[in-house]
């Protein structure tokens, strides 16, 4: 059944690629079960491979799983933590991140009270490929039963990591009122030295935007974190921070694009950092239209150019960028007439650019979680959350190996 299922997805893929005639799009077996969910993907650093992460159920379980893919397929699926009151949500979801010496850190979400946004980041190191697993930690130590998530991380000197994280500890209800407001949610920051050892948390900036991912990486002058700033007047444009010897800077956004929004859109920046160069891409509604956009930086952050708009008017977004050769990937959904598109488009270093297409079609509800990229050599390994195609309900994890245009 499963091969059925996974034939015919291969033609429906490919015959989205090919109403392009610019991406060789190629559907590829993964070793995710039945239930999985929220699929992680982190790219090696000697940039020959990547791992897949997701999160499957067993019986009363959730459990985080990874696998590596090298040489054209996947291998052993080894096990990172299993648990009964975990937090398993279709935005924000585990990841690994592969460290330079071999290490690889893992982080899944636990949940810390009934309240249905209590929950804490719990993280573990592996120094064999993850056969084996220390003891999980949790990096912030309020202990409070309010939201801790969305992670990313960031190189530092010595084979240290960064790791990110929105935090909700200023947003408990005061007084009398359980509906009373309290804070806002904070963005914090942490190290975890190359031994495990979990450094003191950092506040970076007191107010942010409740669920929109972060996305970190680390320049030539040191680490950069992009997140989803929010105002008093309730303004949620992309904001950058950059360490540096002085500390944590102030608060700076990448454009003033004025997006005015209530509430939450649950829809963040991805971030690529090389040298001096970075690349920021987001999702907007400011002036009512939808659009991804992205900006690059030659400063290390410190400046952004223009920003570059995709998809006026139609854009969902879930952005996803990836270094490929000397450019760069730009991944985003859609919105179509029959559903949504997942598009990739391909840029030089400069930001011109060399081709796009679209890759499938995927469902636009929150089925289809954050589609994610992961570069390797030449080509993007894609991937996303669908719902089960056989008799059974629930989703599974689609992955596929993009060659993506460009153009002579």
């Amino acid at each position: 059944m499963f091969r059925k299922i996974f034939l015919t997805f291969m033609i429906l893929l490919l015959a989205a690629a090919s109403v392009q005639a610019q991406a060789l799009a190629l559907g590829i077996e993964n070793p995710a079960g039945s239930n999985a969910m929220a699929p992680g993907l982190t790219t090696l650093p000697n940039g020959s491979g990547a791992i897949l992460s997701w999160i499957e159920r067993d019986g009363e379980f959730h459990v985080l799983k990874l696998s590596r893919y090298e040489g054209g397929r996947f291998g052993e699926v080894r096990e990172v933590a299993r648990g009964r009151d975990w937090f398993a949500n279709w935005a924000d979801t585990p990841a690994v991140h592969a460290r330079t010496d071999g290490t690889w850190i893992a982080h899944w979400l636990e949940k810390s009270a009934d309240s249905t946004y209590a929950y804490d980041i719990r993280f573990a190191h592996s120094s064999d490929a993850g056969k084996s697993w220390s003891e999980p930690k949790i990096p912030h130590g309020d202990r409070t039963p309010t939201e801790h998530g969305f992670v990313s991380y960031f190189p530092t000197d010595h084979d240290g990591t960064g790791i990110v994280w929105l935090d909700g500890r200023e947003t408990r209800s005061v007084g009398a009122d359980e509906h009373e407001h309290g804070g806002f949610m904070t963005l914090r920051t942490a190290m975890i030295d190359a031994d495990g050892t979990l450094g003191p948390e950092q506040l970076v900036d007191d107010s942010v935007c409740d669920c929109c991912q972060t996305a970190s990486g680390t320049t030539a002058l040191g680490p950069i974190i992009a997140y989803r700033n929010r105002t008093e007047h309730e303004i949620r444009d992309i904001a950058v921070v950059r360490r540096t010897g002085d500390g944590w800077s102030e608060p700076r956004l990448v454009h003033k694009d004025g997006w005015k929004i209530a509430g939450c859109p649950v829809n963040g920046p991805s971030l690529l950092a090389s040298g001096m160069r970075v690349v920021v891409a987001w999702f907007t509604m400011a002036g009512e239209s939808p659009s991804v956009r992205f900006a690059i930086s030659t400063d290390a952050g410190a400046t952004f150019g223009p920003p570059v708009t995709r998809s006026r008017g139609t854009a969902l977004g879930r952005v996803q960028l990836a270094w490929i050769d000397d450019g760069f990937a730009l991944g985003w959904m859609d919105d179509a007439d029959d559903g949504a598109r997942l598009r990739i488009a391909r840029y030089s270093p400069d930001g011109a650019l060399k081709g796009e297409s679209t890759v499938t079609r995927v469902d636009r509800s929150r089925v289809s979680g954050f589609p994610r990229l992961a570069a390797i050599g030449d080509r993007i390994l894609l991937a996303w959350t669908a719902a089960r195609t056989d008799s059974g309900r629930g989703t599974q994890v689609l992955t596929a190996i993009i060659e993506l245009p460009q153009e002579e």
